[in-house]
């Protein structure tokens, strides 16, 4: 190691280049013959540096290859990798961007659109090395924000083979396309695509001298993340640090390349002196000396006068890691300007940086920490400002503006702003609106956003998560059943409380609860607007996952609630290290709303996440099952174990329709909500007069007092059913087939369910769905057998969507499937072919995580078979350019009918489940 002092360090200091002008120009010419003969020039150059027996068909790995190298992999090595993958998701997920929007005193609303990148391409150095840490680093970012394909290039070893554990690295980061190709001629193809590799709009990751130069020579056409350079390290040390993990930390960053940056900055003579005998002595030690041995003879020592001078020197120089091992580094970091990271005290060596620490190891070398950052979640997005001015806005923006044009000599621009001018002097103040589609963000004709009902018709309706039709047996009931109340309860009378009391009594009997902790609402999405009108009013902000059920937001502004999403990948459930740092961020209490099972991702969030959740004493907790049927698991389950123990002694079904009393979480998804149209009203339930307030009678259960203004927080460990900061919010929409009736209900501890009740409109639940609901809740055992039926459905549904080209279903516990269409630009095109063929599913335009998503309802056997068999048509029409004609013979919309090869019609019993499965 040179002894140098600070001068003679920042005047001497030889940071390379990234490359040379002679590595440039090879660079260059390779990347301009790949551009020219793509395939065919990819493979030339990869047979000549890699594997010389590699065939143009083995280019691209088959996409299950990932899969099978992660099945494969020795347990120690998988849970390592599933250990810093998750370190890794954890730590970047907290810096996803997203959508900001604002409404200026004037009534321009401004913002600024994130959305996420079509396709990027990541590149892993190969050869004869693995780093499956670079595959984790440089996709797990890219999939937390939503981005449609992520390409994979490495170089193959001589055999052609790529490393198992990078491959099961790109499994765990979601990537299935691997191309084995590496150098220039992989960053040429990722830039301007080939026959076998698509083009992309980034590419990102470290590579040597070549691929840098290659990067640096298609900037022009691709987003890149960084000219990358040799590894560096400064370490910034006082007396108090060990001699020994200096030279550790130090060797561990020179091992990388002859070329790597290291040194020591320190005001300590004695410890620079024993740091450079541990490194001759370390140095001897090491495998990898030869490399080693001479970024170490280049490194440097240097005194300082004070550790401020040597922070501040630090800084000067900018390393890619800037290790503080002093005695208060925290003390010390906030005087850090430039950096690529910076690890804090003994316990944080770079290494953990580079594997498992969270923080990400693609960083600014050479200088470029002034001007540059890590890689994470923002390098995958695209951040589009908007501006949507209205004609009382005008005026605070416009003198402005036409001022200046002119200033400019832009007479063009000045004319377009006085035309708005203009509106205030007699000009229509209201040109006709725009279509939707053109509808900008925030525009008050359109819907308001994250909400839209999915009314439209169709032959085969699978987009608004509908059951399938009362089989004949019960419609009949509910006929014979309407009759006989209408002919004692003509329509002209206001709904009977006894028919309210016997709806409330079957619910609270099906959940296991007592009658005064359900509240019955028209629609559970009335509830959504009875809790926001009451605790929200004493919450700073409603917070949910998302994507989730847009209901919430758009309840939220109307009742003038604050509201946050917080992003989650669409392709795994949310966690409580999501949540906690937004409830930690907010001041004083917030309400949370969480969908178990999602709507629209169909995941199911553990039952950790309700729990931990719970434990907090800031946090009004909404739990939505609508589809806790179709989940086979309640929350209601999990606090209420005894109450399991009598729904099985009864023979009925659990509150989630599940018979059996164990109630399993799904280690994979998030929760949202109902899918209910908004309405209003509820009368107070007569539940006994020791509901009412003021009444006598013994106290609520959970201890909370009956008196809406006295809610109290309530003990965080409390494991009753219904502790005082939970609502249940339920329907008979979606299991119980009554999504036109509009019955939902809430179940939460007394003291809030009457706070509910005072909020709803008398009667706002109609005779007819009353009647309605008692018939199906009298009739509960079929619809939950259907319910059965429709999950085995669902299960046979996500093996034929998985068996698709391009279609990539997430797992669900809903009576519905979200699925990812590869390549994202393909979905609205295929949701189009769909509607061609008369078959109607889901897609989310306004929700910009799920950009390449549809979702698609469990229908009959019949109507899934008929979306099957469109799905087929539709993705050849879609990717062969033009619109095929129907697979099935016959011609017009794709209708139900039999299964493909069988004879009559599908027969269904009482329950509603079909004798005859279908295949796909």
């Amino acid at each position: 190691m040179r002894r140098l002092t600070p001068s003679q360090l920042l005047a001497g200091l030889d940071r390379r280049e990234p490359f040379s002008p002679e590595i440039r120009a090879a660079a260059e010419a390779i990347v301009d013959d790949v551009r020219r003969r793509g395939d065919e020039a990819l493979l030339e150059y990869t047979r000549r540096f890699d594997a010389p027996h590699l065939t143009r068909d083995e280019l691209v790995l088959p996409p299950d290859a990932p899969a099978r190298a992660l099945e494969a992999l020795p347990a120690p090595l998988r849970e390592a990798l599933e250990r810093a993958a998750a370190r890794i998701a954890a730590y970047h997920r907290r810096f996803v961007p997203g959508d900001v929007a604002w409404t200026d005193e004037a009534g321009n609303r401004l913002g600024r659109l994130v959305r996420p990148l079509d396709r990027v391409g990541i590149y892993v150095p190969g050869g004869r090395a693995a780093y499956p840490s670079t595959v984790l680093m440089t996709a797990i970012p890219a999939r937390l924000v939503g981005v449609g394909e992520i390409v994979l290039a490495t170089p193959p070893r001589p055999d052609g083979s790529i490393p198992a554990v990078v491959l099961a690295a790109a499994a765990l980061a979601g990537v299935r396309r691997v191309v084995r190709a590496g150098g220039a001629q992989a960053v040429a193809a990722l830039a301007y695509g080939t026959e076998r590799v698509p083009a992309v709009d980034k590419i990102v990751g470290p590579g040597n001298a070549y691929v840098t130069a290659a990067k640096a020579a298609v900037a022009h056409r691709v987003g890149i993340d960084a000219l990358a350079g040799p590894s560096e390290i400064v370490i910034v040390a006082d007396d108090a640090a060990d001699p020994r993990w200096v030279a550790a930390d130090l060797l561990a960053q020179a091992e990388h390349d002859p070329l790597a940056v290291v040194g020591c900055l320190s005001p300590d003579g004695a410890l620079l002196d024993a740091v450079a005998e541990e490194l001759r002595r370390q140095l001897a030690a090491t495998p990898r000396a030869a490399v080693a041995a001479a970024a170490v003879e280049r490194g440097f020592l240097v005194a300082t006068a004070s550790l401020a001078e040597a922070v501040e020197l630090a800084n000067r120089l900018a390393p890619e890691h800037l290790s503080l091992q002093v005695r208060d580094p925290e003390a010390w970091l906030g005087r850090v300007r430039a950096a690529g990271a910076v690890f804090l005290g003994p316990f944080a060596p770079v290494a953990a940086g580079d594997y498992a620490a969270g923080t990400n190891h693609v960083l600014p070398t050479g200088g470029a920490a002034r001007h540059q950052t890590a890689l994470g979640p923002e390098a995958f997005v695209r951040c589009i400002p908007f501006f949507a001015g209205s004609p009382d806005g005008v005026a605070a923006w416009a003198p402005a503006a036409r001022t200046l044009a002119e200033a400019e000599g832009l007479p063009a621009h000045a004319a377009s702003i006085r035309l708005r001018e203009a509106v205030g002097s007699g000009a229509d103040p209201h040109p006709p609106a725009p279509s939707s589609a053109g509808r900008a963000p925030g525009d008050a004709a359109a819907p308001a956003p994250g909400y839209a009902v999915a009314d439209g018709p169709a032959p085969v309706k699978l987009d608004a998560n509908e059951a399938e039709p009362w089989p004949p047996a019960l419609r009949q009931a509910l006929v014979a059943e309407l009759e006989r109340v209408l002919g004692t309860s003509a329509p002209h009378r206001y709904p009977a409380r006894d028919l309210r009391r016997e709806v409330i009594a079957r619910i609270a009997a099906y959940v296991g609860t007592a009658e005064e902790a359900v509240v019955l609402g028209n629609g559970s999405d009335e509830l959504v607007q009875a809790v926001l009108g009451t605790l929200g009013a004493r919450c700073t902000a409603a917070v949910a996952p998302s994507p989730t059920f847009g209901y919430y937001a758009t309840a939220a502004a109307a009742a003038g609630v604050p509201y946050r999403p917080v992003p989650v990948p669409p392709e795994r459930a949310v966690t409580l290290d999501d949540l906690q740092p937004v409830l930690d961020a907010l001041p004083g209490e917030k309400l949370v709303f969480l969908c178990r099972p999602n709507n629209p991702t169909g995941l199911c969030c553990e039952l950790e996440v309700v729990e931990g959740l719970l434990q907090r004493p800031d946090v009004w907790l909404v739990v939505d099952e609508a589809y806790a049927e179709f989940a086979g698991e309640s929350v209601l389950d999990a606090r209420r174990a005894p109450a399991r123990t009598v729904c099985a002694a009864r023979g009925a079904a659990s509150p989630s329709g599940h018979r059996s009393p164990a109630a399993v979480p799904d280690p994979v998804g998030p929760g949202t909500g109902t899918g209910d149209d908004p309405s209003a009203g509820t009368p107070p339930e007569d539940a006994g007069d020791a509901a009412r307030p003021g009444a006598g009678g013994p106290a609520p259960a959970t201890g909370a007092a009956p008196r809406a203004g006295d809610l109290a927080a309530g003990d965080p460990a409390d494991r009753s059913p219904h502790p005082p900061r939970l609502v249940v919010l339920r329907t008979l929409s979606k299991a119980f087939a009554l999504a036109g009736a509009r019955v939902g209900y809430a179940v939460a501890a007394p003291a809030v369910a009457d706070r509910l009740r005072r909020w709803l409109q008398p009667y706002n639940v109609n005779i007819f769905s009353l009647v309605a609901a008692r018939v199906a809740l009298d009739h509960r055992e079929a619809f939950l057998r259907r319910a059965e039926a429709t999950r085995s459905r669902r299960d046979r549904l996500l093996q034929a969507l998985s068996r698709s080209p391009g279609i990539h279903p997430l797992p669900s516990r809903g009576n519905f499937v979200l699925f990812r269409v590869e390549p994202a630009s393909d979905a609205r095109p295929l949701a189009e072919a769909l509607a061609r063929r008369g078959i109607a599913v889901r897609a989310f335009p306004w929700e910009p995580s799920l950009t390449g998503y549809l979702r698609v309802t469990v229908g009959t056997e019949a109507e899934n078979q008929a979306f099957l068999a469109a799905l087929a048509d539709g993705l050849a029409a879609v990717r062969g350019g033009g619109d095929a004609a129907p697979s099935r013979a016959g011609q017009g919309p794709a209708r139900p009918g039999p299964a493909a090869g069988s004879s009559g019609e599908n027969r269904r019993d009482a329950s509603g489940a079909s004798r005859r499965g279908w295949g796909a």
